[in-house]
């Protein structure tokens, strides 16, 4: 094989662990909401102690963030990555136990720290390997995260009927962690070393405003996604849907995101991504006006609205973020705070949209809450001009 065959393979190997590693973001949380009322009649959770199932892991992202900077000078990226999937597959693995508050709950602490600690690592290794084609690689692997969450919504309810036992379907996710675990470990895995510039010479981002700025951009970003999620299948339950049906609309959703994590983010070729962020914003807003008012008209076509628009805001935010500075890993570490801010606030909608529930019986008022959230990102839409960037970051580090 030439110098240069290798090379496209260790690319294409490359990305395909990428994919894999999306792949395995979201399951422990989507694979939940098709069955929550059996689950909920098993384990005696009502609605607000039931959403904790999808906020935990999210602020468990958050927390971890903010500690990116000592978490990736410890472990690097090989050991890193490893150590993000085995935590993964023990929180995955607890939920073979029958279905309790205890076992689930349990299980969302430790998945959740396995998730965060591949959140935080994923963006920087991918300007590190993909710096030339940053935008196109932060949508695949955000598009692959928005593919796990399907497959996690659509095949949960077939395993449950396959072997008769909620507790195994949701454990069977481990499987997928446990095969991208033996692909990482692999010899033809090179994993570039993680350079990191002794600690008093990294980006300190909580000592600028263009970092809140950004977290708080990305909390509302995703505010919409953690609420979506936790309650849209227990929502049409209320109309009857049964679990599978309800569980393909959530796979619609993650589907729909799929496209509009690699559309958006290839299209938005310049450094202004203002455009289609904004564009990504205006069309979740309408599918969530869908759902308040007219859900049993278009629930497939509210419910993919807000996917492309959900699925294109996501990566965007990102790459929009690693674009205010060139270096790699000081990139990496303003991702990292502006994930834990973001996710930390984020992890609160599905409590909010509980709370909504249990307080005015239906869901309306989260949905619409949703809509206004929507109207403020478009106006912070308008303080990110790339002409700005640098500026942004000129002060202390």
């Amino acid at each position: 094989m030439s110098i240069t065959q290798q090379g496209n393979t260790r690319v294409w190997f490359a990305i395909l662990l990428l994919i894999l590693l999306g792949l395995n973001l979201r399951p422990l949380l989507t694979s939940i909401g098709p069955l929550t009322q059996d689950l909920q009649a098993a384990s005696g959770m009502p609605y607000s102690s039931f959403s904790l199932l999808t906020t935990i892991p999210i602020m468990m992202i958050g927390i971890l963030a903010l500690f990116a900077g000592r978490m990736t000078r410890a472990l690097g990226y090989q050991r890193g990555i490893a150590a993000g999937l085995l935590v993964l597959i023990g929180g995955l693995s607890i939920r073979a136990w029958p279905a309790s508050a205890t076992t689930l709950v349990t299980s969302a602490i430790i998945g959740g720290f396995g998730i965060a600690l591949l959140h935080i690592i994923i963006p920087e290794l991918t300007k590190q390997q993909f710096r030339h084609r940053l935008g196109a690689m932060t949508g695949v692997w955000s598009a692959a995260l928005m593919g796990g969450a399907a497959l996690g919504a659509v095949l949960t309810p077939w395993l449950d009927t396959h072997f008769d036992s909620h507790s195994i379907a949701l454990a069977s996710w481990a499987i997928l962690a446990i095969m991208t675990l033996a692909l990482w470990s692999a010899p033809a895995n090179r994993v570039p070393r993680a350079d990191i510039p002794p600690r008093n010479e990294l980006l300190k981002a909580f000592k600028y405003p263009r970092s809140w700025l950004l977290g708080a951009y990305f909390a509302l970003v995703n505010a919409g996604y953690a609420g979506f999620i936790a309650w849209i299948a227990p929502f049409y339950g209320e109309y009857g849907w049964t679990t599978q049906q309800a569980g393909n609309l959530l796979a619609l959703f993650s589907l729909v995101q799929v496209m509009g994590a690699l559309i958006l983010p290839t299209l938005s070729r310049s450094m202004d991504r203002r455009p289609w962020l904004a564009l990504a914003v205006i069309t979740q807003m309408i599918g969530f006006a869908g759902l308040c008012w007219l859900p049993e008209q278009a629930p497939w076509l509210w419910s993919a609205l807000c996917g492309f628009g959900l699925g294109g805001a996501f990566p965007l935010c990102i790459v929009m973020a690693l674009d205010h500075i060139e270096d790699p890993v000081q990139s990496g570490r303003l991702v990292s705070f502006m994930q834990g801010i973001g996710f930390i606030f984020a992890s609160v909608m599905p409590l909010v949209t509980g709370a909504f529930r249990d307080l005015s019986g239906n869901y309306q008022l989260g949905w619409a809450f949703h809509i206004l959230v929507g109207v403020v990102i478009l106006l912070m839409t308008t303080r990110f001009r790339p002409a700005g960037y640098s500026d942004a970051f000129l002060v202390k580090r």
